[in-house]
């Protein structure tokens, strides 16, 4: 039923004939709810199965529910409601509109502080929250003025079903409908939040109209096509507050269809699959990962039955992989893409004919009555006219109210796309043209509030923020004439950095621009600007590039030593010291008497990687051949002093022999706190107790998958996730790891998980006391899978960092009776010194038996620990030494930053060049690798305390050559030289810009002589875990994954 029947000429093929004709979105549903009365709407899952509530019945419960709530909406414009996604949800938000007052859909995933904003800023006087939300809703309340609450039980659809009509109710609801109500406000949507606070975004009754006309004008105005109608049934997997999931919802009353919904979101795919069948749906809407993982499900399952009966899949939000997009449109489902924003509706679609091989291109679909699209593409930037800007035109009925971005009333998506060869007329999604800029190490600057924070100061007519694939930031600077006529270069000087100074206040960390990043351009050079006085960031960079290198450059390695200056070589110890403090406190900026122990390390006040670089080179102005290293190798005041005063002159296979000693040492003095600490427990484990986890490391890559496959056991009563951060992030953090690594989130969902805050160094773990001890009796088994990985970072930093907060957490393990089983995971490094065969053992009390860096050490520390309670006190301990962990076998998510991948794209795909490596190659890939500790964590769940039995190697059983590699890399489609490891190093200094330039400390430390890693064994653990047997080796099909992985987040490109 394309046309509404009541009014044979109000078409949704002409999206205004249906707000002209209905004036207000709550109108339409009263005439839709009388027209298909009997017809079901919404199927709602209950007791195991699905029921069905009829368009009268959810109009009848709404409109008694507005009745109920008709007084208290009397003193408000915006009503405010906060729920979780389900078919309460759709009853309470038809029961609002009703109200006619604008209803803001508060996401249950929000901060207590941006639902506060959220209401400050849409003057909402009203909030209505499930009582799931009650506390948060309360807190929110008690901050905003004048709001009102009403806390909301879950809706008895059964007994709200036999109630009949509320007779008050043309008295209570205004029904009365004019041209006025159709550009009047209806619904609020909030933004994401993810770089400020959510912005409410106001949609009026005349978007909503066209927001729910997708359908028609790619399916049912087509010839040829299937039309929906009030036979099908849709099935959304989008919540009611997302406008994707109100398209979803609403898109079938138009029709006089039915809409099925899930029992919670996100869900998982036995629930989607039950759902669809059960209600014979023929059409889907879901964000791509929920089809991403459908492909695993369907091949295990190899039931094809329910999604081949679905007309149209509908995915939007992200791309979808174009591997999974062919592998479902090839298997028979109709997988189509929806392009849209909430500020511009739905205004891109591919082409919905399941005949199409265009499942994911887009093209606009709407209209204006000359017969021009609504969405334009624009050239973004005349180097390159084949990459457009899609913006949309100020009169498009779409566009959300006030949220206009361009001079002529339109809106610029900031979205870039280029037109598909293939599909004359359709767009690929690029990305963001926005101003976001990625550092080398991954992390994100915002440069625009920074540049309109030094903007501000008189001196400065202009600056550019940059930093774009560079270890940090930094700014040039255009001096305002005028100022700078009238003051001297001191003072020009003096002003700009107190200007970069408020600008670093409200930067994060990673973001600041030091004081040698600040280039201060000659009075006859300019920044190129836009008409509007934005700077042109990109040109301006490329305009002063020799500046910019020279910059970078100077800092990276340190200027060249000025011979006029001071003769340090006349310094006595004190001066020595004298002057690191002063460059130190300089640096810091902090003071100099924070430095009375010289004894302590420096990282110990803030120094950081970034940081250690700018103290590095202050020193190295003053005293020759000062190391990149030295701070690392030197971290304290007394260490440094005494390196400068013998001239940096010391052998290195002494100072690496002073490392040996030190971690020998720091071994020792934990075996002796360890005999007064930990008093001998008794093992009396019962196989009835329940298996209750606390887990470390959740958001890392190996966390990530340890909990993925803890929650699929059922045997795991529970799994507490220790996280750092501050509480209200902690959920954020966990649900992102398993979202950037394409891992099913809807496990997240059960009160099986709950997050901890990692405070291992406060009194009662930080868990509070109550917490902690309800945590000691409740938890059995401990997996600490956290740990600082820095190649650079002496063993004394490391003691501090990790592993004295550890021996806290074996100190809340231990038990006289029962103590915890605790994991800890190793790393092959602390034992890869010890022989050509390394024996599934404890190591020896001999340091030499690691690897010569602090990482190494310090697993090397714990390792001795461990094996000294398990053998001594009977504490059950457990180590994984963890082997080189690649990226997954299922999607090849392998983090960028790893030394590896770095090598692999700096070296095989930027410099063309690989090291040929005299090596065994033993990687697992992370998911085998998790699920093979999982496995162990289970198995020896009740295992009484056992030195035999401890040890454990987490590497591929399967090994292979590193030519077999380079092979790999190859048939994979990289062309590269092979040469020598020194060779490559030094072709690897030539090119500082290049991503794997920033391990190149480490490249030197461990390239330079040929090194055969020795091989671990692997027989005990494979008697005791069969999966780590199955693992895949690094061939080129692994590879390949790798590759599409880094080239979907703009590491690799493989035109270079």
């Amino acid at each position: 039923m394309n046309n509404i029947e009541l009014d044979p000429s109000v078409s949704f093929s002409n999206g205004l004939s249906v707000p002209n004709h209905f004036k207000a979105f709550t109108n339409f549903m009263n005439v839709q709810s009388k027209i298909h009365a009997d017809k079901p709407f919404a199927s709602y899952y209950h007791n195991e199965s699905f029921k069905d509530l009829s368009y009268s019945q959810v109009n009848c419960m709404a409109t008694n529910l507005a009745c109920k709530w008709a007084k208290d909406a009397q003193n408000t414009e915006v009503l405010s409601f906060i729920s979780d996604h389900g078919v309460n949800y759709l009853i309470v938000m038809l029961a609002m509109m009703k109200l006619r007052v604008t209803m803001m859909a508060i996401s249950p995933r929000n901060s207590e502080a941006a639902n506060v904003s959220l209401l400050e800023k849409t003057k909402s006087k009203l909030l209505i929250a499930n009582v799931k939300y009650e506390n948060i809703a309360k807190s929110v309340s008690a901050q905003v003025p004048g709001v009102k609450l009403i806390v909301l039980e879950p809706l008895d659809i059964n007994a709200l079903s036999e109630e009949p009509l509320n007779p008050d109710h043309q008295k209570l609801l205004n029904t009365t409908f004019s041209d006025s109500d159709i550009e009047k406000s209806a619904l609020i949507i909030h933004s994401s939040g993810s770089t400020a606070f959510p912005k409410p975004i106001y949609l009026s009754n005349r978007y909503l109209f066209n927001m729910i006309n997708l359908t028609h004008f790619n399916i049912n105005d087509k010839e040829g096509l299937d039309n929906l109608d009030d036979t099908d049934c849709f099935l959304s997997c989008g919540p009611l507050f997302h406008i994707f999931g109100f398209f979803a919802i609403f898109t079938m009353a138009t029709v006089g269809g039915k809409v099925a919904y899930l029992e919670k979101l996100p869900a998982s795919q036995a629930e989607i699959d039950f759902a669809l069948k059960a209600n014979r749906c023929t059409a889907i809407c879901a964000p791509p990962l929920i089809f991403e993982q459908m492909i695993p499900y369907l091949k295990e399952k190899n039931d094809f039955s329910a999604v081949k009966r679905l007309k149209i899949a509908i995915y939007g939000g992200a791309p979808l992989k174009h591997e999974a997009g062919e592998w479902l449109h090839a298997h028979g489902l109709n997988v189509r893409d929806v392009y849209g924003t909430t500020e511009i509706g739905a205004v891109m679609s591919s082409d919905f004919n399941p005949v199409s091989k265009n499942w994911g291109s887009l093209a606009p679909y709407q209209k204006d009555p000359s017969g021009e699209y609504y969405g334009v593409f624009e050239v973004n930037d005349e180097s390159d006219p084949s990459v457009k800007h899609l913006y949309i035109r100020g009169d498009s009925p779409s566009l959300a109210t006030g949220v206009s971005n361009r001079p002529d009333g339109g809106f610029n998506t900031n979205d870039l796309f280029k037109e598909n060869p293939n599909f004359p007329g359709f767009y690929d999604y690029l990305g963001r043209r926005d101003d976001t800029l990625i550092m080398e190490n991954g992390e994100k600057t915002n440069p625009v509030p920074m540049e309109a924070t030094i903007r501000q100061h008189p001196t400065v007519k202009q600056v550019a923020v940059i930093g774009q694939g560079r270890q940090c930031t930094a700014a040039l600077i255009q001096v305002d004439m005028d100022f700078a006529i009238n003051s001297s270069p001191e003072d020009i000087i003096s002003d700009v950095q107190d200007a970069v100074k408020e600008a670093n206040k409200d930067c994060p960390g990673h973001s600041v621009i030091l004081p040698q990043m600040i280039k201060i351009l000659p009075l006859n050079q300019t920044l190129p600007s836009t008409d509007k006085g934005t700077v042109m960031r990109k040109k301006a960079e490329s305009a002063h590039q020799d500046l910019v290198e020279k910059l970078y450059k100077n800092f990276l390695e340190g200027p060249s030593r000025d011979t006029s200056n001071t003769d340090t070589s006349t310094w006595n110890a004190e001066e020595v010291r004298s002057f690191i403090i002063t460059c130190a406190s300089e640096v810091l900026d902090i003071s100099k008497s924070t430095f009375h122990d010289h004894d302590q390390s420096v990282f110990d006040h803030g120094l950081n990687s970034l940081s250690s670089i700018q103290l590095r080179n202050r020193i190295a102005e003053y005293f020759d051949d000062v190391p990149q290293n030295f701070l690392f190798q030197h971290p304290s005041v007394s260490s440094m002093c005494e390196a400068l005063m013998n001239n940096q002159q010391e052998d290195p296979t002494e100072q690496m022999e002073k490392r040996y000693q030190q971690t020998q040492e720091l071994a020792i003095e934990y075996l002796k706190k360890a005999k007064t600490d930990f008093p001998v427990a008794t093992n009396t484990y019962n196989k009835d107790t329940d298996k209750v986890i606390l887990l470390t490391g959740v958001t890392g890559s190996l966390g990530s998958f340890m909990l993925r496959d803890l929650l699929k056991d059922s045997s795991v009563k529970k799994v507490y996730a220790v996280i750092r951060g501050k509480q209200e992030q902690l959920w954020d953090r966990l649900l992102n790891a398993f979202k950037s690594r394409s891992l099913d989130t809807s496990l997240l969902n059960t009160d099986r998980v709950e997050v901890l805050p990692m405070r291992f160094v406060e009194p009662f773990l930080g868990f509070g006391e109550e917490k902690y001890h309800q945590l000691k009796n409740e938890i059995t088994i401990v997996q600490h899978c956290a740990w600082l990985l820095d190649f650079n970072m002496p063993v004394d930093h490391y003691d501090k960092e990790c592993i004295t907060p550890f021996y806290n957490l074996l100190k809340f393990a231990h038990r006289a009776v029962n103590p915890m089983h605790v994991h800890f995971v190793s790393s092959i490094s602390a034992s890869a010194a010890y022989g050509s065969n390394i024996p599934e053992e404890p190591l020896p009390l001999d340091a030499h038996v690691c690897m010569p860096m602090g990482y190494a050490h310090s697993k090397f520390v714990v390792e001795i620990l461990l094996n000294y309670l398990t053998s001594e006190k009977n504490f059950p301990c457990y180590t994984e030494r963890l082997g080189q962990v690649c990226g997954d076998s299922s999607n090849g998510v392998w983090n960028i930053s790893e030394q590896y991948p770095l090598m692999f794209i700096g070296g095989g795909s930027i410099m063309h060049k690989m090291p040929g490596l005299d090596t065994t190659i033993d990687w697992i890939t992370v998911d085998y690798a998790a699920a093979s500790i999982v496995d162990i964590m289970l198995r020896t769940a009740y295992f009484p305390a056992d030195k035999n039995q401890s040890i454990y190697h987490i590497v591929n059983p399967q090994h292979i050559s590193w030519n077999s590699v380079l092979q790999s890399m190859k048939n994979a489609g990289m062309k590269f030289d092979v040469i020598s490891p020194a060779d490559w190093v030094k072709e690897l200094s030539k090119h500082d810009t290049n991503p794997a330039y920033k391990l190149m400390s480490f490249y030197e430390a461990n390239f330079q002589e040929a090194f055969e890693m020795p091989v671990w064994e692997t027989t005990k653990t494979c008697n005791l875990t069969p999966i780590i047997a199955d693992s895949p080796i690094l061939d080129s099909k692994l590879f390949s994954k790798f590759l599409n992985r880094w080239e979907s987040v703009g590491f690799y490109n493989p035109i270079n």
